[in-house]
């Protein structure tokens, strides 16, 4: 299982966010399973999780976004898709969200501020985080990023909704 190899891996030494970035990539990227599905979608359907690099197209619109999102698809459009990005959720409660999300097909109800619009043409690297993994566990990992206008690093703490 993807999270114990990486919790594995990780040892007892504490390793920085770009770290957790680096392997949950890695162990991602050999569980692919490619599929007829258009480029645009990745072979990501509704209810799939998926972790990506991301880069938005107007960044004057916000004051911070994730650059690393783990998003759960909700919904597609000709230019991009509708998500729910774990990132946004306080570690302490994203596991149980994640799985009422996995449970439900992309059905659950979640706090606004995790939905986002995604344009294809911002996404790179993305993998497909399959259902037999344990979705609770890989979206505790710390693969935040969270980047302000000013490209300065925004603050996870900030960012979470359902502050502790």
């Amino acid at each position: 299982m993807i999270a114990e190899d990486i919790k594995e891996q990780a040892g007892i030494e504490l390793k920085p966010d770009s770290w957790y970035v680096g392997a949950l990539e890695q162990a991602l990227i050999s569980v692919q399973e490619r599929t007829g599905q258009t480029f645009d979608q990745g072979g990501v359907k509704q209810g799939d999780l998926f972790f990506f690099s991301y880069s938005v197209s107007f960044p004057e619109r916000y004051e911070f976004w994730d650059t690393q999102p783990l998003a759960v698809a909700l919904k597609f459009y000709r230019d991009g898709s509708l998500g729910c990005n774990l990132h946004y959720v306080n570690t302490d409660y994203r596991d149980s969200v994640a799985e009422s999300l996995l449970n439900s097909g992309g059905g659950a109800s979640v706090p606004k501020n995790t939905i986002h619009k995604y344009l294809y043409s911002g996404i790179g690297n993305l993998q497909k985080v399959p259902r037999t993994e344990d979705w609770g566990e890989i979206s505790k990992f710390p693969t935040e990023q969270f980047i302000q206008r000013n490209g300065m690093r925004y603050p996870k703490t900030r960012a979470f909704n359902w502050k502790k």
